[in-house]
């Protein structure tokens, strides 16, 4: 059996090569995609919860609110015009108290793919560094 000449074995090397470097970027990439998946899934599930106990204390909260000024409105009957009058500024209150809230909550950057992207950052950092050395 004759052996490979030189140009044929640098030939060979450089595909196994690329082929370690493709294989080494397809890990790379599965990698990230699988760290991608994690945080929406995580993401998903926080934010249902978060609704779900929302609406459940939207319900209980207005409930108990409307028990709360009957009784007062059956225990002061002689004021009761007062009584709905005051309740209704201390809601309109809380209402645009808790709009405030909000906005300043929704102005906050979400964390989705923060993980995600720093990984990326620091791949493209280390394949810079990779190829300057190379150089």
């Amino acid at each position: 059996m004759a052996g490979l000449s030189g140009g044929e074995e640098a030939r060979e090397g450089l595909f196994a090569a690329l082929k370690n470097m493709l294989l080494t970027l397809l890990a790379i990439g599965k990698t990230r995609a699988e760290l991608l998946v994690n945080e929406i899934e995580e993401e998903k599930f926080r934010v249902m919860a978060l609704a779900a106990k929302a609406v459940g204390a939207a319900f209980l909260l207005a409930l108990g609110i409307v028990m709360a000024v009957a009784c007062l409105a059956s225990a002061f009957w002689e004021q009761r015009i007062a009584v709905f009058g005051v309740l209704a500024l201390l809601f309109a209150g809380l209402a645009w108290w808790l709009l405030v809230s909000l906005r300043e909550q929704l102005a906050q950057p979400s964390k989705l793919f923060r993980a995600s992207l720093s990984e990326l950052q620091a791949d493209m950092e280390q394949l810079a560094r990779h190829r300057n050395s190379q150089e």
